[in-house]
């Protein structure tokens, strides 16, 4: 029987795990053990449960209607674990909330505009079968969205216009595609020559919206992305590879061009005030991606994500077999004398167990749900006294805390095959000598950039509505926006999740926002025996987020600010005395109450995907050595941005490299 280490438990060492345990002879070939330093699973996407139950999250999470590889695992992850009806998240449809809104905010006339677009919805499930995702079919739903908002539209010739698309798409799928572009040209000179006639907001946004589609539509075809793939356009930049195929400069200074690379953090060095830079086949495949969705355009999770997502996917894969080893941080692969595969794995044992304690139990129960929480359950520790009084926190690499044990993973006798799920950003400090012997190591790590990241949460006194906040259209679900001013330039209203928080009722908010995007980062990070620096960068975070509230609230929440509230006042500025605190302090000092992040931690940095870096991706079997598979939205997928879609095709990339299963054919997106 072969052992398999797994190493991280995130969504990539869990995906993999969960691709090999669906396999049906799985008991017979493979012992599997997943390490996780720390008390709790989920990576970036782990969620702690603080004062008053309340959920702390890394940032803001949620599914695309095109995760068409994750969405079906979490489809079957719920039914296997067949939950009662009638309990809090029993079944997919319980846990996800499908959302067909985005926000998007355009700087118009000296300053914030919101704008709304809401998808139509379909009643095609989550997911595809094998086969059935390809390059055209994407375009065609893409010109399919263009025309359902022309539809929506107050022009006069709309039936010949909806005739006009309805040729184009049967041109598409014909793959007539020479005819395509000569007929997409042909509706967008008409339909541009009447759009600047009689421009007013509503049609000045029809407009760039249009020469966006047919934008992405003309290029992809002349760039022959159907029959050659995206990975050719990778080493241009995508605003480069967008003017190369005629765009409006009005149209790529606008959120509709900025939201692919605003949602997936794509500025050079975390630097928002900088230029955004992706690669143009990435940029392409992803946007084109995102209007193939399925049911909704949008899956929001109806709690936190470690409720959603981990927890459930935690649960079936202890029914399934799985063995879980939680404090086992790894701290060096090491390899055999000839440099051709892993001999060892060395780990720090960051707790040990208290006698009569047979496992480690990691979940709280709050409001009917499983959670993970936001420290380690400490009575179950032999060093769990000292670990609260000392306040450690053993998920940062910047720890002052000294392992009670260490281990060592022998080859052939305590693994046969590692699954390297720890993301790139640790690779550095964890593979020095797999960087030493591979050049190809060496190429990734330095031209894949992982960048940090940071995250608040604000409870407030006050609903969304009363305060001034932009709301969705009836039945448009949860808005998202991330073309706000940043950083951090993303933000949502997420007050549904307060009703799986257990506040006291003299203390209940009314509102919760999220607020998440990348910070700078220009110089070296510290040595590890710096152990000051998590608390210096979270002061960082609190206080710009501090600033940013200050200045940026009354766009937002233009009933939230001073002057809304308590006039005279600032007009842009939060009345920080909205802010839920038990304290009673006042102004900004409540923010101390609130909850905020740094995620500066080599494991939890985002993955960007700049010009050029697509070629040093390596795939999950081409490690260079013998026993070691990869497993991340690091390595090669066809998607090669950061997400979580992007880390389920990877883990199900590294299942296919140790068991063969499942078929690339049947990994979507990837061009097996």
């Amino acid at each position: 029987m072969e052992k398999i280490a797994i190493l991280g438990g995130g969504i990539a060492g869990l995906a993999t795990a969960f691709e090999l345990t669906s396999q049906p002879d799985w008991r017979d070939r493979y012992e599997i053990t997943l390490y996780q330093m720390g008390w709790r699973l989920g990576g970036k996407c782990a969620t702690g449960r603080g004062p008053n139950g309340r959920i702390q999250e890394h940032g803001i999470h949620g599914f695309l209607g095109s995760y068409h590889n994750t969405l079906p695992m979490m489809v079957r992850c719920y039914q296997e674990l067949g939950r009662p009806a009638g309990t809090p998240l029993s079944s997919f449809d319980t846990a996800f909330d499908p959302q067909s809104a985005i926000l998007m905010w355009e700087w118009i006339d000296g300053g914030w505009s919101p704008w709304s677009m809401v998808y139509p919805t379909n009643d095609d499930p989550p997911g595809l079968a094998p086969g059935q995702f390809t390059v055209a079919g994407t375009m065609r739903k893409l010109l399919a969205t263009a025309g359902h908002f022309v539809a929506k539209a107050a022009i006069p010739f709309v039936g010949l216009v909806k005739g006009l698309f309805h040729e184009i798409d049967q041109m598409l799928s014909a793959l007539a595609l020479e005819r395509v572009v000569e007929a997409v040209d042909s509706l967008w000179r008409h339909l541009k020559d009447w759009l600047l006639q009689h421009l007013n907001t509503g049609l000045r946004r029809l407009y760039l919206l249009l020469d966006y589609i047919f934008t992405l539509v003309r290029g992809a075809l002349a760039d022959e992305v159907i029959d050659k793939g995206f990975d050719r356009l990778d080493d241009e930049d995508f605003a480069a590879w967008l003017r190369r195929h005629g765009i409006d400069e009005l149209t790529l200074n606008s959120p509709l061009a900025l939201n692919t690379t605003n949602l997936s953090y794509q500025y050079p060095n975390g630097d928002t005030s900088r230029p955004p830079q992706m690669a143009a086949g990435a940029y392409l495949h992803w946007t084109l991606r995102m209007f193939d969705f399925r049911g909704a355009f949008g899956f929001l999770f109806k709690a936190g994500t470690g409720e959603t997502i981990i927890q459930p996917l935690y649960e079936l894969l202890q029914k399934r077999g799985v063995k879980f080893e939680f404090f086992h941080k790894v701290e060096a692969l090491k390899l055999n004398g000839d440099k051709t595969s892993v001999a060892a794995i060395d780990m720090a044992v960051q707790a040990t167990l208290k006698p009569g304690v047979p496992a480690y139990s990691p979940l709280v129960r709050i409001k009917g749900l499983d959670c993970w929480p936001a420290e380690p359950l400490y009575d179950q520790l032999v060093e769990g006294e000292a670990l609260k009084a000392e306040e450690i926190d053993l998920e940062s690499y910047w720890t002052p805390w000294r392992a009670p044990a260490r281990k060592t993973l022998q080859a052939g006798q305590d693994f046969d095959r590692i699954v390297f799920a720890i993301s790139i950003g640790a690779i550095p400090h964890l593979c020095p000598e797999l960087l030493d012997a591979s050049p190809a190591w060496r190429d990734m790590t330095a031209n894949v950039p992982a960048l940090i990241t940071q995250a608040a949460q604000v409870w407030l006194s006050r609903p969304t509505k009363a305060m001034g906040g932009a709301l969705p259209p009836e039945g448009a679900g949860v808005i998202i926006s991330g073309t706000y001013a940043g950083p951090p330039d993303g933000q949502v209203d997420f007050t549904d999740l307060i009703a799986f928080e257990d506040w006291p009722a003299d203390l209940s908010p009314q509102s919760l926002w999220y607020f998440c995007g990348l910070m700078p980062e220009y110089e070296a990070q510290p040595p590890f025996s710096d152990h000051d620096y998590p608390r210096r960068q979270a002061d960082r975070v609190r206080d710009q987020f501090i600033q940013y509230l200050q200045t940026n609230i009354g766009p937002l929440l233009p009933k939230a600010t001073t002057a809304a509230t308590r006039p005279p006042g600032d007009p842009a500025g939060l009345d920080f005395d909205l802010l839920v605190d038990a304290s009673g302090r006042k102004g900004t000092a409540r923010f101390q109450s609130q909850f905020w992040r740094a995620n500066i931690d080599p494991t939890e940095r985002y993955v960007a995907s700049p010009p050029g870096s697509t070629k040093y991706r390596l795939k999950a079997w081409d490690s260079g050595f013998a026993n070691l598979v990869l497993a991340g939205d690091w390595i090669y997928t066809g998607l090669n941005v950061g997400s979580v879609e992007g880390t389920v095709m990877g883990a199900r990339l590294a299942s296919h490299a140790v068991c063969g299963a499942p078929a690339l054919a049947n990994i979507v997106g990837y061009p097996a």
